[in-house]
């Protein structure tokens, strides 16, 4: 099951919102035993879903007409070469354990974080910051808001059916 959830203080992310920012996480039940932060962040963003690549590929280049980056679409690494430092597409992995990961991306507009942190044995966040540090990064997320809780509900379901998690 996957619901939006209250943004954990216990992120690693928590703390980072400067200025305006926008924030949301959705709790998942993993079904999987023994899994770490680091398999269910591989499981969800290691495997996105077609349309959400399709998607991130039409925005980029929509997006990079406006001054925005616009970079690669992958978010991920082969699961065994996921450690802090390395680079993801965009996203650069800050912290890496087996409770939380934490990869972000900065840009002139807005710096982005993600999180994938263990609650408890069957229960993760994946949450989302973004610093909005322009006008046009806080007209992008009026715009993009709606289709990213869309997005990351869909990408965690994903993982979900597929019993990656």
């Amino acid at each position: 099951m996957i619901k939006e959830i209250t943004f954990p203080n216990s992120a690693g992310i928590s703390g980072n919102e400067k200025g305006r920012y926008y924030r949301d996480s959705f709790s998942v039940n993993i079904s999987q035993q023994n899994l770490n932060a680091i398999d269910v962040y591989y499981a969800i963003f290691a495997h996105l879903p077609k349309p959400v690549i399709i998607a991130m590929k039409i925005r980029n280049r929509i997006m990079g007409w406006l001054g925005f980056s616009a970079g690669a679409t992958e978010m991920s690494l082969p699961k065994e070469q996921i450690a802090t430092g390395k680079q993801a597409g965009f996203l650069v992995f800050e912290s890496v354990s087996e409770t939380e990961v934490v990869a972000a991306a900065y840009e002139k507009n807005m710096d982005m974080w993600l999180s994938v942190l263990k609650l408890s044995e069957s229960e993760y966040a994946v949450s989302t910051l973004v610093n909005l540090k322009t006008r046009s990064g806080r007209l992008y997320m009026t715009f993009i808001k709606p289709f990213h809780k869309l997005v990351a509900k869909f990408c965690i379901a994903q993982a979900l059916r597929a019993k990656r998690i």
